[in-house]
């Protein structure tokens, strides 16, 4: 050992850093191969887990409102709102079909609502109002909204696209469970 450094000491400072820096890389070097070695295999641990996972590849879908026959379904994972009207016999001739995003993805205990022209209004008084289609007026027509918190759910829904449920209302800011609780008699979809 004392010979090794004795010709290290021997050697000008440029050779003895470049040798300290191959020395370094090599050491990196085996380290990362004899952690790896010894590690157990990523894919080994996931086919481990999904050995013991299942998915049921099924969701469960409460449809009410203007179809043939409502109900709870049963469905495929990865279904639509289509999927949903289809199974249950379809739009009655009172439907608004436009009440409801045909194309949406639904999610397992949802509820899909079908309105008719009736529950359409733009007056609470007269009947429901739509969180996916009213305009601000419409939406001050509800007790405790005004103008500024009819533009916030505005703002909310072109951020998000629609409502999924008259729930995520709640996620507006100023809208508390008080309120909530005031207008979801009077709110759709």
């Amino acid at each position: 050992m004392q010979k090794i450094l004795q010709w290290l000491n021997a050697l000008d400072s440029k050779k003895r850093k470049q040798l300290y820096l191959v020395g370094g890389l090599v050491a990196i070097l085996l380290g990362v191969l004899l952690s790896n070695s010894s590690a157990p295999k990523v894919q080994d641990a996931i086919v481990q887990q999904s050995e013991n996972f299942t998915v049921s590849g099924e969701v469960f879908i409460h449809v009410v409102g203007e179809v043939v026959e409502p109900g709870l379904y049963e469905l495929s994972y990865g279904s639509r709102v289509r999927d949903v009207i289809d199974a249950a016999g379809g739009f009655t001739d009172s439907a608004v079909q436009s009440s409801v995003n045909l194309a949406r993805l639904v999610s397992d205990g949802e509820q899909v609502v079908i309105l008719a022209e009736s529950q359409m209004a733009t007056d609470s008084s007269l009947g429901f109002i739509s969180l996916n289609r009213a305009s601000s007026s419409q939406l001050e027509s509800l007790p405790g909204i005004g103008p500024a918190l009819a533009g916030r759910i505005l703002a909310y829904r072109d951020e998000i696209g629609s409502f999924a449920s008259i729930e995520q209302l709640l996620e507006v800011t100023g809208i508390g469970s008080k309120l909530f609780e005031e207008i979801k008699g009077s709110i759709t979809l």
